[in-house]
């Protein structure tokens, strides 16, 4: 019934509220005091890569579309991943766990400099740039209603972030060039993971199990051979830090953001996530006001309220753009076309997200 489903989005997003908020405090105060992380970042997230391979496999093998009569379940479930991969569809998927591996690290380097509030606030605000990035490259349109909802954002975060007291911005320039960046690396895993959707008939959960086994080696492998900015001392083994409850909860936080992203795929909608991000926004701005040292004015709380109903704006435009195309649309062909992208195309746009650890982006 209706009453049910609007149950289950609301549980779904609370959960990628709670979650999304725990991942954006225990990253900054498992360095606050000390300017850097007494844990190597490169194994966190190689260890909660490695969580959700085994979740991903585990999924994989559970699901019953795959299961023949005549075969076990483990079997039925690599004949299936292996009947759904190619070289080039895992070359693809590699490309995403390369960025997404780079940006996971910028992430926590941008903690360092900022406070998490603006950190998820930029991320927020910062679609005009991921827009612009799909124009350019897939050929992407947007209405004139979302691209004055992108404007309105980018105001948003301009207000927010300017001092009128000092005349400046509140943080230093290389913090926003890094979530900038950032955001760039987020554009181009959408871009990425559009192409993968259009042309390769892949299951979510072995893409997933892909990704993150991706994610693990090139971790592990960047642990091991690159130097990381991000620790607060040079010679960090790969378990050392782990016994301080903030550092574990950096890995269960990131291991846990791709189920709760994919409960709002399953049981919620983009807007459902828009709501939940822009909830996520306002609750970590509060944090950092109260205790990351983010001075906080009228001003700064306007500026939030203009990047939280731009977002909103951005995201109701984009489902009212989509209905149009699909009232028109022939029944057995929508049939197809929903198979073969596995949800509406207004959910796609959040698809990337769940092969990432939400930390920054």
């Amino acid at each position: 019934g209706e009453l049910p489903e609007i149950g289950a989005k609301a549980l779904a997003a609370f959960g990628l509220v709670c979650i999304s908020t725990t991942v954006g405090i225990v990253q900054k105060a498992s360095q606050a005091a000390t300017g850097g992380f007494h844990f190597s970042t490169t194994s966190a997230i190689a260890i909660a890569e490695f969580v959700k391979l085994l979740m991903s496999i585990g999924f994989h093998i559970g699901d019953p579309s795959h299961t023949h009569s005549h075969l076990g379940r483990v079997q039925s479930a690599i004949l299936s991943a292996q009947s759904q991969l190619s070289w080039h569809a895992i070359a693809h998927i590699m490309v995403l766990a390369v960025g997404y591996a780079v940006n996971n690290q910028i992430s926590f380097y941008v903690y360092t400099l900022v406070d998490p509030g603006t950190i998820f606030l930029f991320k927020a605000g910062s679609t005009m740039i991921v827009a612009a990035i799909q124009c350019l490259c897939t050929g992407k349109r947007f209405s004139g209603e979302q691209w004055m909802a992108m404007l309105l954002q980018c105001v948003g975060m301009v207000v927010v972030q300017y001092n009128p007291c000092q005349s400046s911005a509140r943080y230093q320039s290389k913090a926003y060039a890094f979530m900038a960046f950032s955001t760039l690396l987020t554009a181009g895993t959408v871009v990425r993971n559009e192409y993968l959707v259009k042309n390769y008939k892949i299951g979510l959960n072995v893409q997933n199990m892909t990704l993150y086994f991706g994610g693990v080696v090139l971790n592990v492998s960047a642990f091991f051979f690159l130097p990381n900015p991000n620790n607060s001392v040079s010679a960090v083994a790969f378990f050392d830090g782990y016994d301080s409850p903030l550092a574990l909860g950096v890995v269960f936080c990131n291991a846990m953001i791709g189920l709760a992203i994919t409960a709002v795929y399953k049981y919620a909608d983009a807007v459902t996530k828009c709501i939940a991000s822009n909830i996520t926004s306002v609750l970590l701005s509060i944090v950092s006001a109260m205790f990351f040292e983010l001075q906080a004015s009228i001003t700064m709380w306007c500026g939030v309220f203009v990047v939280c109903f731009g977002v909103y704006a951005y995201t109701t435009g984009a489902q009212a753009v989509d209905v149009a195309p699909a009232k028109a649309t022939d029944d057995s062909q929508a049939g197809d076309d929903e198979e073969r992208s596995g949800k509406h195309k207004s959910d796609e746009e959040l698809r990337p997200i769940i092969g990432k650890t939400d930390t920054g982006q």
